[in-house]
């Protein structure tokens, strides 16, 4: 039997799931969620005790070599049906963090064993930490994640964190009204108080994770739902959400409901995958959600697929399953925003308080299977009551307490309620954070940016200018990169495409002239289509053009 170790030590029978899936039944116990997605473990315990699991782990898991549909080596495209060894799994992570533009690889080390990848180092925040640990989640072949990385942030004071928490809390449009409390000692969060939902608690650590100083989290929020229901009444909703959740659909996943214990069983293609179930199940009433009956195999998955029915939702089906995705998503508490389908394509329309609200909204139906194209037309029109200088002050407050920002200086003016942000970051995930920080500002409506993302020395040439910076021109400092031909950089994205566990093998065609790459075939869901964008703009410096067709229609049960 495979264990789960929580944060205190002790063991759990309850494989790939953070304690927070399986809630104790003592109120004294707490609920320890630092990521709420460490799909093996848990981290914080002895050594003795994480080698003991480990053994436990390794000798009680059957033996499963998962199976590229066409990948297997560090440089190039793996013959099809070659297995995808453990040194691949671990080069294929390496290779993410290194591209990745706000990781610091060199803090982090990486190990897999029998697909179970291991990450120890450190990171400076929660964050950069939870963005490490989604990005091994994301490759093809890695059954499960130990997350070992510590958090090592700037040293604050308790009592500063404390109020930068607060502070957050009641600047944020959706959670001004919870109430809830915050204590913090030597850098670690304790949340308590109560929410009606678990979007809704998970919202509330978010926000905390993004106060800068913060080592960890333990939310102990707990869910005040209005009424009972029925076993029956969660399982079908939850199956209903697995089902059109296009992350998911098409994932063999079955549901149980026991006494408010959700339990999922199946297979799926990603450890990303089991988290996103693992989220979808957390409907109204549910108390614990178990995931430890998920496999991930990637292609099993796809091979389970091939024998479902493959339908077009109507247009009535599709409207229904997006307002019920509106229902669940604690920005739009308050808010009903209009939906109109034609054929896949969405037209949103209606009002609501702030940006962020507006994002939440175009992103659920993006997320709803049969959806081919959104168009946001919802507008923005904020009652709060606050002068230019006050959501000025606030939003250049609430970026500097931001642990990927506090240390860039951006300038921040409002002007009739529109938001100007300018200034330098070093990369394209610190301005997304910075424009997620201001989305979230109440009273703004509009957000215009420009913030430039600074050209970054290689480590390459970095070194060299740390022994002898003189010699070297301003060329040479900048182009760093080894030059490739246009084969070496096919090579290189193919090799890349065939980690995604989205993209099949084969069905994405690459061709590279003169440094240009493009891509094209067709995929089922835009998800793949959009990670293989990610994975060739990872490999090449100069454009990428996507002529990648997303076929209509989706998977369904037979």
């Amino acid at each position: 039997m495979r264990m789960h170790i929580d944060t205190t030590g002790n063991m759990h029978p309850h494989v790939g799931c953070p304690r927070s899936h399986i809630q104790p039944k003592s109120e004294n116990r707490t609920e320890l969620d630092q990521r709420s997605r460490h799909p093996i473990f848990i981290v914080r315990w002895s050594s003795a005790v994480l080698m003991a699991a480990v053994m436990i782990l390794l000798v009680s898991s059957r033996t499963q070599a998962a199976t590229a549909p066409g990948a297997s080596g560090a440089h190039g495209p793996y013959p099809v049906g070659a297995p995808l060894t453990d040194s691949a799994i671990t080069m294929a992570v390496e290779n993410e963090l290194l591209r990745d533009d706000n990781v610091f690889p060199n803090t982090i080390d990486v190990t897999s064993k029998m697909g179970i990848v291991t990450l120890a180092g450190t990171a400076n925040n929660l964050l950069n930490r939870e963005r490490v640990a989604s990005i091994a989640e994301c490759i093809r072949g890695v059954r499960g994640v130990i997350d070992l990385v510590t958090v090592t942030p700037v040293s604050r004071p308790d009592e500063d964190i404390r109020k930068d928490i607060v502070n957050a809390l009641l600047d944020d449009p959706a959670t001004e009204s919870y109430q809830l409390q915050a204590t913090v000692s030597n850098a670690v969060v304790i949340l308590t108080g109560s929410v009606a939902t678990y979007p809704e608690k998970k919202l509330v650590e978010r926000i905390a994770k993004s106060v800068n100083g913060v080592v960890e989290i333990h939310n102990n929020i707990s869910i005040a739902y209005l009424g009972k229901r029925t076993s029956a009444e969660m399982t079908g909703d939850i199956t209903d959400r697995i089902q059109w959740d296009i992350w998911l659909n098409g994932d063999l996943i079955n549901v149980s409901v026991m006494n408010g214990t959700a339990r999922l069983t199946g297979t799926v293609g990603s450890v990303r995958e089991t988290w996103r179930a693992f989220e979808d199940a957390w409907v109204d009433g549910i108390v614990a959600v178990d995931v430890s009956g998920l496999k991930v195999d990637a292609t099993e998955r796809d091979a389970n697929r091939r024998k479902m029915a493959f339908a077009v939702k109507t247009n009535d089906e599709i409207k229904q399953a997006i307002s019920a995705t509106f229902h669940q998503d604690p920005r739009l508490k308050g808010f009903s925003p209009d939906v109109v389908v034609d054929d896949g394509e969405i037209f949103l329309r209606g009002t609501v308080g702030n940006i962020k609200a507006k994002i939440s909204a175009e992103q659920d139906a993006r997320n709803t299977v049969g959806v081919e194209s959104v168009e946001c037309l919802i507008k923005v029109r904020s009652k709060e009551r606050l002068s230019d200088s006050a959501m000025a002050a606030q939003l250049k407050s609430a970026l500097f307490a931001d642990p990927v920002l506090g240390d860039y200086s951006l300038t921040v003016a409002v002007i009739n309620h529109v938001a100007y942000l300018s200034g330098t970051v070093d990369s394209r995930f610190q301005m997304a954070e910075a424009m997620d920080v201001a989305t979230r500002t109440k009273g703004v409506t509009m957000i215009i940016n420009h913030i430039k993302i600074q050209r970054e020395f290689s480590s390459f040439n970095a070194d060299r200018l740390a022994i002898d910076p003189f010699p070297y021109t301003i060329s040479e400092i900048y182009n760093a990169t080894p030059h490739r031909n246009d084969d070496r950089l096919r090579v290189d994205i193919e090799n890349a495409l065939s980690w995604c566990p989205d993209v099949g093998w084969g069905d994405v065609k690459v061709t590279v002239n003169n440094g240009f790459a493009t891509l094209s075939g067709s995929l089922l869901t835009w998800i793949g289509r959009t990670e293989a964008d990610r994975a060739a703009q990872q490999c090449i410096e100069t454009t990428v053009v996507n002529h990648i067709d997303v076929k209509k229609g989706a998977w369904w049960w037979p």
